[in-house]
């Protein structure tokens, strides 16, 4: 699962979060800088929550929560700034 979102309004950042199921593999990108990376072979939790702060002069805060659906995929939602930005679905 890959999505992109843009923070900020006067200082424009790119949030880049790519979780691939499969490998196990989690990388979360602030302007193509790697922020947070994760690897898991087996017993992937339920549900994880990633903070980052974004931006220098004009600060932003970034939630990712990723739950775990029963099978197979993910929903994620994103807040920033304490408010719901987007709420992805998917494998």
């Amino acid at each position: 699962m890959k999505f992109t979102l843009e923070v900020g309004e006067a200082e424009k950042h790119v949030v880049e979060f790519n979780f691939n199921q499969l490998a196990g593999h989690l990388v979360i990108r602030v302007d193509n800088q790697a922020v947070i990376k994760a690897a898991r072979r087996f017993n992937e939790p339920i549900s994880e929550v990633f903070t980052i702060e974004v931006g220098s002069r004009e600060k932003s805060a970034v939630r990712i929560e990723k739950h775990r659906k029963q099978l197979f995929g993910h929903r994620n939602i994103v807040y920033v700034d304490n408010r719901l930005a987007r709420v992805v679905e998917g494998f």
